[in-house]
């Protein structure tokens, strides 16, 4: 199975272009108000419509109510929802309960003390997101160092933290994930480079 590619934090109608081109199986759309790359349900709205609609549309929350994941997932609208804090087994249950056609995903942050036992009570969730532990919840393109991912089976796990080109080939044959997820690594400036995308996509689907 080829590994699946997404794409995170698009800001402007441009990066929806941009993708377009590319073809990433995932592209993530941030709402976290922290974060520089935070998107009102309006801006996100209409850079999802410009999506091409075989890229599946990722919502990323921290620490936000079910109630208002699932009002921004109808309205955008979104297929995934990736929960990127502190959220428990209960709130994937209700935010299941509120949309049960939105497939959720649950990152766990890995630095000092991860426990990769800490995963099981995740299980609920459709999917794993592992990334690197920072202040405020990702996106600073910090990798996860290798010696605690060893052990662990990636084959069903989204890989996360300081992906880019230079380096991304290395982790899919190291580890074999499901899938890796980039956002700074295809930034020039702050902003999504075309290019960047593009390579970056093209090194993985040329990896057999």
């Amino acid at each position: 199975m080829s590994v699946k590619i997404k794409i995170c934090g698009l800001t402007r109608e441009a990066d929806a272009d941009a993708v377009n081109v590319a073809m990433p199986d995932f592209a993530g759309f941030v709402f976290y108000e922290k974060s520089r790359r935070c998107l009102t349900a309006e801006k996100a709205r209409a850079i999802r419509s410009r999506l091409d609609p075989r890229i599946h549309a990722v919502g990323v929350f921290v620490n936000m109510p079910p109630e208002k994941i699932a009002e921004l997932a109808n309205s955008v609208p979104l297929d995934i929802a990736q929960l990127h804090g502190e959220e428990s087994a209960e709130d994937i249950e209700n935010l299941r309960k509120l949309c049960p056609d939105l497939k959720i995903w649950k990152a766990a942050r890995v630095g000092d003390g991860f426990d990769p036992k800490s995963l099981e009570k995740y299980k609920i969730a459709d999917r794993l997101l592992l990334d690197a532990y920072v202040e405020g919840y990702g996106g600073k393109g910090k990798r996860i160092e290798d010696e605690r991912l060893r052990g662990i089976d990636l084959s069903a796990i989204m890989l996360a933290g300081g992906l880019n080109a230079g380096n991304i080939a290395d982790a899919v044959e190291r580890y074999s994930p499901y899938g890796v997820d980039v956002s700074s690594g295809a930034e020039t400036d702050g902003l999504k480079d075309a290019e960047k995308i593009k390579k970056i996509v093209n090194i993985i689907r040329s990896i057999k």
